[in-house]
């Protein structure tokens, strides 16, 4: 009794869809026969007239197996192109995989511009992955490669399936990273296109398909992270630029996405044009995100969309080239897409010069605010200094303090702190180190002050003196406070006592301020020759001790540059650094790398016209490469 075959056999049999099977039957290309609703049964010996066992047809269409079906023309009929190794001779092209291509230019392009940009993870990233990074990077690149080469002959399937699993562990292996740095949407991208691949090697569900998937699982895992993961540091920028609230900006991605992906695959299955239309809409999409990618200056992200949205919108033209072609017309089809890889490799070099020639600029505007903020500090304990000089020179004012005259030394003092913006306190001390009067008026910290470095040097030299910073506990205020200090002298010489003027440490965050671009992030970070943090845009900073490795330590032996580091906020900057002599301080202006390497909306824009050009062009010349398949296939058959 012949045997009758359900449409799950016949399409595991002949490497389609299901939806594959269904459409033939429904144009009549395929006999079966219906039992059902919506379920057929395929005759033997029409499963055995499709295989080409009973007869030759008047045309044929060659499938490779796992591929999606093309569209049947006229009376054509479906051929399983099964490679056979004993068949096939040494280094025989094979004809591109679209899938392959799609996660080996992706990963090319991910790692290659993990090693050229600046910018690739943020603040948390960079601290958690310190080790992992450079190998991520270099195995992406050896992996995405990998798979290209072993793909186009048979006889490197072995280890293009070793570089299919090593690329799918790979994808976990960030996707866990990135999700322990709080970057879930990051984690969610390459998480799934691990799986994605894990599952294309075990089910060989073909390219087209394949892809599909990926992008369907996208299209619905970034709403769905926008909605329930509204922390995540992309989606607070995204709900700050659109200014939405995540469920709204969620919810909507949501309804979209079900649009899309609802007309893609039914599309697929059915109609051409709905498929052209759906792919397209999600090309575009990607492609804007990668836009958006680009404005947040994560550059290797947005290439990766790029690829993800170019392989997308190539779907519907590479649906009819699947069969199998002539050894000249594979040359060419993988000659395209080496082409595709090879522009995208210039775009990324071209952001990358333009990134270069914006942190050039940078650097000497941000070395030449250090030096301007040098001198402005430099200038300001001079200023001290002088004002402390030019009293202790005035004997009538010497004398007041000697006799602690409180009214008339309260009169000087108000004259002296009046005139220095400075100063933030005067005390005067007699020849024993005791207290004789503080202005403006507060309660000190000690009676006496014979201890005090800045009393004893004064005294022994006989010269001006700048302390060490030390913490006051004048107030009950813990600040930190820098010194200069001048002996005074009676009319015959004698040391009368000492005048110590602080510097006001505020006041000098208020001068630097002046210098440094706020709007961009710029701000200045001041040490002492331990390392102390003296001046800080976070004040509870202030006080402790800048990490080892930190360029302060530069600027605190003598050393001035301009490096590109990690800021003491954990997070990449370019650090210019330089010293101030007269304090034995470290000076350094820093500006998140972010705000360093930002370019205008124009270049950006002008980046992506680039690879939009590039998409058609591609496209372009494959729609010429199915020409002239169609033309050799009519003369052939002719």
């Amino acid at each position: 009794m012949p045997k009758n075959y359900t449409v799950k056999e016949v399409a595991d049999i002949l490497g389609f869809s299901t939806n594959s099977i269904y459409a033939f039957l429904k144009e009549k290309r395929i006999k079966g026969v219906r039992i059902g609703r919506g379920r057929f049964r395929i005759p033997e010996e029409e499963l055995a007239r499709i295989l080409h066992l009973s007869k030759k047809p008047q045309s044929v269409v060659r499938v490779s197996v796992g591929s999606p079906a093309p569209v049947l023309m006229g009376d054509a009929q479906i051929i399983l192109d099964e490679p056979k190794p004993s068949l096939m001779k040494f280094g025989e092209l094979l004809a591109p995989n679209i899938f392959d291509w799609f996660i080996g230019l992706a990963a090319v392009i991910a790692g290659f511009g993990m090693f050229v940009f600046n910018v690739s993870f943020g603040s948390s990233e960079i601290a958690s992955t310190p080790l992992i990074f450079p190998i991520i990077r270099l195995v992406l690149i050896a992996c995405g490669m990998g798979i290209i080469i072993s793909s186009m002959y048979f006889q490197g399937r072995g280890w293009h399936n070793v570089f299919h699993l090593c690329l799918s562990l790979l994808g976990f292996i960030n996707a866990f990273g990135l999700m322990r740095s709080g970057d879930m949407e990051g984690a969610l991208l390459y998480g799934l296109l691990g799986l994605t691949i894990g599952i294309n090697h075990l089910l060989r569900l073909g390219g087209i398909v394949t892809i599909m998937i990926y992008a369907t699982s996208l299209a619905f895992a970034y709403p769905l992270v926008i909605v329930f993961i509204p922390g995540d540091i992309h989606v607070q920028a995204l709900t700050a630029s659109l200014g939405m609230s995540p469920v709204s900006i969620g919810l909507l991605g949501l309804a979209v996405s079900i649009t899309l992906v609802a007309g893609l695959w039914m599309g697929y299955a059915r109609q051409w044009i709905i498929f052209f239309v759906a792919a397209w809409s999600i090309a575009l999409f990607d492609m804007a995100v990668a836009v958006w990618y680009a404005h947040m200056l994560y550059w290797s992200r947005a290439f990766f969309f790029v690829v993800v949205g170019y392989f997308t919108g190539m779907l519907p033209h590479w649906w009819p080239l699947q069969q199998s072609v002539a050894r000249r017309y594979k040359y060419m089809l993988h000659a395209i897409f080496a082409g595709i890889g090879a522009a995208m490799f210039i775009a990324v070099l071209i952001v990358y010069l333009l990134q270069q020639n914006v942190w050039d600029a940078r650097e000497r505007e941000l070395a030449s605010k250090l030096t301007i903020a040098q001198t402005r500090i430099e200038n300001a304990v001079t200023s001290v200094r002088s004002s402390a000089l030019v009293a202790s020179v005035n004997t009538d004012f010497v004398a007041v303090v000697m006799k602690r005259d409180t009214a008339k030394l309260y009169a000087y003092a108000k004259i002296i702190y009046e005139s220095n913006p400075n100063i933030r306190r005067l005390i005067f001390l007699d020849e024993a180190g005791d207290s004789v009067g503080v202005y403006p008026y507060g309660t000190l910290d000690d009676p006496n002050y014979a201890y005090r470095d800045y009393f004893q040097k004064a005294k022994a030299t006989g010269q001006p003196v700048i302390s060490d910073v030390f913490q006051a506990r004048a107030d009950n205020a813990g600040r930190y406070v820098l010194v200069v200090s001048v002996p005074l002298r009676d009319v015959k010489g004698a040391f009368a006592g000492v005048m110590a003027a602080s510097l006001d440490l505020d006041r000098m965050g208020l001068i630097l301020d002046q210098v440094a671009t706020s709007e961009r992030g710029e701000h200045f970070v001041i040490a002492d020759a331990k390392g102390v943090i003296l001046s800080h845009p976070n004040a509870s900073l202030i006080g402790s001790t800048a990490p080892l490795g930190d360029p302060l330590y530069l600027g605190i032996s003598g050393k001035q540059g301009v490096v590109d580091g990690i800021m003491i906020e954990k997070s990449p900057g370019m650090i210019a650094y330089t010293d101030i002599p007269a304090l034995r301080w470290g000076l350094s202006l820093r500006v998140p790398s972010r705000n360093v390497f930002e370019l205008t909306s124009f270049a950006i824009w002008a980046v992506f016209g680039l690879v939009g050009c590039m998409l058609f062009v591609g496209i372009g010349m494959f729609r010429v490469v199915q020409m002239r398949i169609n033309q050799s296939q009519g003369s052939g058959s002719g």
